[in-house]
């Protein structure tokens, strides 16, 4: 299996190999066809598209990223608000940033 090759002269699969080994979360393995795994009939239509075509296809993020770039959006937001708005004011003089753990003051 030309994964497992640490010289491999293939460069998509050094390629492979380095992006899995910078990301030691992600786990490859098999599994079977056509059998209900959710995501699984998504992606061989979207790799057999890409080979025939040669179509770049963008894929959603996994749900934990998107729900980080939410809560970084909400809280440039929440700062903007609280820096430029009218309303508390006499907090605002109290606690001068925003953050997402309670303050005790």
């Amino acid at each position: 299996m030309a994964m497992l090759d640490p010289h491999t002269p293939h460069q998509l699969v050094r390629d492979i190999q380095s992006l899995l080994t910078q990301n030691l979360n992600t786990l490859v393995g098999w599994i079977k066809a056509h059998v209900g795994y959710r995501g699984n009939d998504k992606a061989d239509t979207l790799a057999k598209k890409a080979s025939t075509k040669g179509v770049v296809v963008k894929t959603l993020k996994p749900r934990c990223e998107l729900k980080q770039h939410l809560q970084e959006l909400f809280l440039k937001r929440w700062k903007n608000l609280w820096d430029n708005g009218n309303t508390g004011r006499s907090v605002h003089k109290v606690l001068k940033t925003v953050h997402l753990k309670p303050v005790f003051w």
